[in-house]
């Protein structure tokens, strides 16, 4: 139990660059799961028409929850971008989509659908065991995050520019992360950060 140690190796305000940086981290992992979880935020018609289109069946909520002004309980966005008029979903903006999707469909594409958004894409995977630097792999926490307009692994305020974690075990491996980062270029930029 717990959650992985995230250390941000790549940042830039090129999201075609950090979406390549990670996906290089990503051919560098020993296994990467079958699917990957895709979350955006999408504040325009065209970007939720987009996303819908790139993640058919995903989750769809409002950014700031809503509950039940009787019941209290929480309210579920109904909205199906694939099927609203332009005025159903400008009426529910902002939203984000979220799902698990086929790791062979996280194409550069998703980058430019989202705009100005905040958005994040997980390939969860194992890193290789490194005798090197005694890193050992774990299955439950190893992987690599592309965050857009981001900074942190825990997704929380927009930034201008775009970051790319590697998570590591639940007790961290600096030592790893760094190798990582120089791989594509990177190096670890700043603390050590909750992950997934």
């Amino acid at each position: 139990m717990g959650n992985s140690r995230a250390h941000a190796v790549f940042t830039t305000t090129d999201a075609d660059e950090a979406y390549a940086r990670a996906r290089r981290l990503v051919g560098l992992l020993e296994h990467v799961d079958a699917e990957v979880y895709v979350s955006a935020e999408v504040r325009t018609v065209e970007e939720a028409r987009s996303v819908a289109r790139l993640l058919p069946g995903a989750m769809v909520d409002w950014m700031e929850g809503r509950r039940d002004p009787v019941t209290g309980e929480h309210l579920y966005c109904a909205l199906d971008a694939a099927t609203a008029g332009d005025d159903e979903i400008r009426a529910e903006l902002p939203v984000y989509f979220s799902a698990d999707v086929p790791v062979a469909t996280v194409e550069p594409e998703i980058v430019r659908a989202v705009g100005e958004g905040t958005t994040e894409i997980g390939w969860h995977g194992r890193w290789p065991e490194d005798p090197e630097t005694d890193s050992h792999s774990s299955a439950q926490y190893d992987g690599v995050q592309l965050v857009l307009h981001g900074d942190r692994a825990q997704v929380d305020e927009w930034t201008p520019h775009h970051t790319v974690f590697v998570h590591v075990g639940k007790w961290g491996d600096r030592a790893r992360a760094e190798k990582l980062a120089a791989e594509i270029g990177g190096e670890v930029i700043g603390d050590v950060q909750i992950g997934w």
